[in-house]
């Protein structure tokens, strides 16, 4: 058996530059989570690599909701999408009980212009 740590695809759904991204339950209940989840974060970059946001547990844009041994349970809060079209890079990580961080999903995020004001 081989070991696959390759982080699964995942894009957010394309929204209008400046509009609301709702917020967005996540279920993890993988047996593999032997341990208590004790931080989700995300980074999102724009093209340059500048960061247009950090949404972290520990601070805030991301709720935890249930951390316990395989069954953890967390909510990314809503978000005002970027006010410049583009495609933007994200990644989600988790860290759990025993210091073990894990990049969960990597994708982008496509916003677009904003056709009226």
């Amino acid at each position: 058996m081989s070991l696959n740590l390759k982080p699964y695809p995942w894009n957010w759904a394309t929204i209008t530059a400046g509009d609301t991204y709702p917020a967005e339950n996540w279920v993890e209940s993988a047996s593999d989570n032997l341990t208590t989840l004790t931080r989700v974060r995300i980074k999102i970059k724009d093209s340059e690599g500048s960061t247009f946001a950090t949404l972290d547990s520990d601070t805030t844009g991301i709720t935890i909701n249930a951390a316990t041994a395989g069954a953890w349970d967390w909510t990314v809060n809503a978000l005002t999408a970027p006010t410049v079209a583009g495609i933007y890079k994200m990644d989600m990580e988790w860290t759990d009980s025993a210091g073990v961080v894990f990049t969960e999903t990597s994708g982008q995020w496509e916003i677009l212009t904003q056709q009226t004001d």
